[in-house]
Parts: structure tokens; C-alpha cells; sequence
């Protein structure tokens, strides 16, 4: 089963989908576009009776996954079990992504949204979970298993504010997204001779003619996956992993390089 970068907080089953673009991955519904046709998706890995181990910071946001890593002794860990965990994902980003960014709608969403931002995510996989519970560890056998404390209650996790009523959990589905792997896109609306920056040069980019205009062309450009260092920078989440042994941020910025192309 592959490790996503874990959500600060859980989101509704059908909050994020495989093919999405979003604009702010902690609030999907702000912005975005819908998911893959299901003929560009993997089969769903699917495992029965999950059990993880998830650190969180003190204001109860959770930061990363504990499979097959060392426990840290620390109060801030909370173990979760689940009915199933599913896991949907692309079978080709890349292909995918193609397809997607030559659609008159995506290029339509990409000329909008450019002025505003320049960095988009692209969803390429997403870890679900079926009837969750999260409760605090109280003991941790050499095994590895979780041995939840007797006489404590499920934990309730924060959420984020939601703007969407789509994104509300309804009373009767306690089913959620814990984990998401995404791709960034940059895209930019401007003259065909304008030159990239030294921030493009890992992105595979395509051009494209804006109808009426000769002088402007869209750029968009496929990226590397996100970091997790960089979602938890996204959300203002600071973790003792994302620090170097001398004590060093490591922010999972990308090596920098001479540009030197244009448009």
C-alpha cells in the first residue's frame, strides 16, 4: 500500500478524486476542477482491518504516518483503525495530465486562475478510510502493534472550516480521506517571448494559442510531486522531521539551475 502525505485533518469521502486540480489542497472545493474519468484510474488497492500509528502537533493536526518507522517517545501520537483503507490512483499521471491540459475547459480554468496564482496541485492518488476511529495509544508492543488505552474515548479530530456544504461529514458516514499525493503544476497567461524562470526548469511544459489574441500563449507546465515538508509548509505545520540534523529547516524546495529558455 503506498504512503500519501497525511491531511492535517480528515476530509469527507468525497472531498478529493484522482485527476483533480486544485488551487488550495486543504480546502478542494475552492476553485477546482473534477476528478479523472474512470477509465485513466488503477484498480483500488483495498486492505481490510487497518491500523496505523499517526503523530500529530499540539493542536491536534496530524503530520505524518508511523509505518515501518521507529516510535518517537512522545505524547503526540494518536492510533487509528479503520474497516478498509482504500487507495485510487492514476495509472499515468503524466498521460493523464497531457490529455487534460490540451481540453478547451482546462485551458479555460488555466486562464482564469492565472492571474491569481501561478501553482496549482494535481491529485494523483488518494488514501481513503472506511469507519475510522482515532484514539490514544496507551502502550506500544515490540511488534509494533497498537495497544489503544482502555478507558479513552475516540478522539474527534479538528477539521478545517469548510466553505462547501459538499464538504460537510453527514451524521450517518464517518468514512474519510486521510492521505493525498500530488504533483504541481505551474501555469502562466503572457507573451510568447516572455523567458521562464529559474523555477521552471523542472516542469515539462506545453504552449498554447489563445483564440483571438496573437499575443498572448498559455504555458503550463507538469512538475515533481509535493513534499511533505512542503504540504506541512502549506498549512503552517512545523515538524521535527523537517529539520536537519545541524538544526536546518529543510523546506523540500527543488535544486536550483540556470534557466536560460523561453517560451
Amino acid at each position: 500500500m503506498p504512503s500519501p502525505i497525511i491531511l492535517p485533518a480528515p476530509l469527507s469521502w468525497s472531498s478529493l478524486a484522482p485527476g483533480q486540480l486544485l488551487v488550495d489542497p486543504l480546502n478542494p472545493t475552492h476553485n477546482s476542477t473534477s476528478g479523472a474519468p474512470s477509465h485513466a484510474l488503477n484498480e483500488p488497492l483495498i486492505q481490510s482491518d487497518y491500523e496505523d500509528l499517526l503523530t500529530h502537533d499540539d493542536q491536534g493536526r496530524l503530520i505524518s504516518s508511523l509505518i515501518g518507522k521507529p516510535s518517537p517517545d512522545s505524547p503526540n501520537l494518536i492510533s487509528l483503525h479503520a474497516d478498509q483503507v482504500h487507495y485510487n490512483s492514476l495509472k499515468s499521471p503524466a498521460s493523464a495530465f497531457d490529455v487534460l491540459r490540451r481540453s478547451p475547459s482546462t485551458q479555460s480554468y488555466f486562464r482564469q486562475v492565472a492571474p491569481q496564482t501561478q501553482t496549482l496541485y494535481y491529485v494523483t492518488g488518494v488514501q481513503k478510510l472506511k469507519n475510522p476511529t482515532f484514539r490514544k495509544p496507551s502502550t506500544i508492543d515490540t511488534s509494533r502493534t497498537v495497544i489503544p488505552s482502555s478507558d479513552s474515548a475516540d478522539i474527534k479530530l479538528p477539521t478545517y472550516e469548510r466553505r462547501d456544504s459538499i464538504l460537510d461529514m453527514s451524521e450517518s458516514s464517518n468514512d474519510a480521506v486521510l492521505g493525498v499525493e500530488l504533483r504541481k503544476v505551474r501555469c502562466m497567461l503572457g507573451s510568447p517571448t516572455s523567458p521562464h524562470s529559474i523555477e521552471d526548469i523542472d516542469y515539462a511544459w506545453t504552449y498554447h494559442k489563445v483564440d483571438g489574441d496573437e499575443d498572448l500563449q498559455l504555458a503550463v507546465g507538469l512538475g515533481k510531486a509535493l513534499e511533505p515538508a512542503e504540504f506541512r509548509a502549506l498549512a503552517r505545520i512545523v515538524a521535527d522531521e523537517d529539520f536537519s540534523d545541524d538544526g536546518s529547516y529543510e523546506s523540500g524546495s527543488e535544486d536550483e539551475g540556470s534557466a536560460g529558455f523561453l517560451c
